[in-house]
């Protein structure tokens, strides 16, 4: 007899097409190298540990998400995690985003935007998502000029 049919897979947070990604090269690059709009996927356990910020520079719209217990985003107390130009917008779906830390290195922009720092970028949306230890002496999660 015939086996039986798999089990169909969990749904996805994100429309069709997204790409996952299992790293934070990986994140990085899909991110950093954006030519169009993307959706990517990340596991739900899957936990990331960024050494400096992903930036984003394209007019752009990227949506990073998980589902279930959702994915890490960790700046490990070091970096914040996203920085964004260039009309570039980014949608935070189903994370924990942990230990961001504005990028003190960072001279014009000083010490804002824990998670996510945006000179000239478009919208920013953390979704369902906690935030925690995340510091900065202004914007403390977001910081948009």
């Amino acid at each position: 007899p015939p086996s039986p049919p798999s089990p169909p897979s969990p749904p996805s947070p994100l429309s069709p097409p997204s790409v996952a990604a299992a790293s934070d090269a990986e994140l990085r690059s899909l991110i950093e190298g954006a030519t169009k709009d993307v959706s990517i996927f990340l596991a739900p356990g899957l936990h990331l540990k960024l050494s400096s910020q992903i930036r984003c520079s394209s007019n752009v719209k990227v949506v990073v998400a998980s589902s279930d217990e959702g994915a890490k985003l960790d700046g490990q107390g070091r970096t914040g995690l996203f920085l964004l130009t260039g009309s570039c917008s980014l949608t935070l779906r189903g994370l924990a985003i942990v230990n961001g830390r504005a990028n003190y290195d960072m001279a014009y922009f000083g010490r804002r935007g824990g998670v996510v720092v945006g000179v000239g970028a478009g919208d920013v949306e953390i979704i369902d998502s906690t935030v925690t230890g995340c510091t900065a002496e202004g914007g403390g999660v977001v910081f948009m000029e």
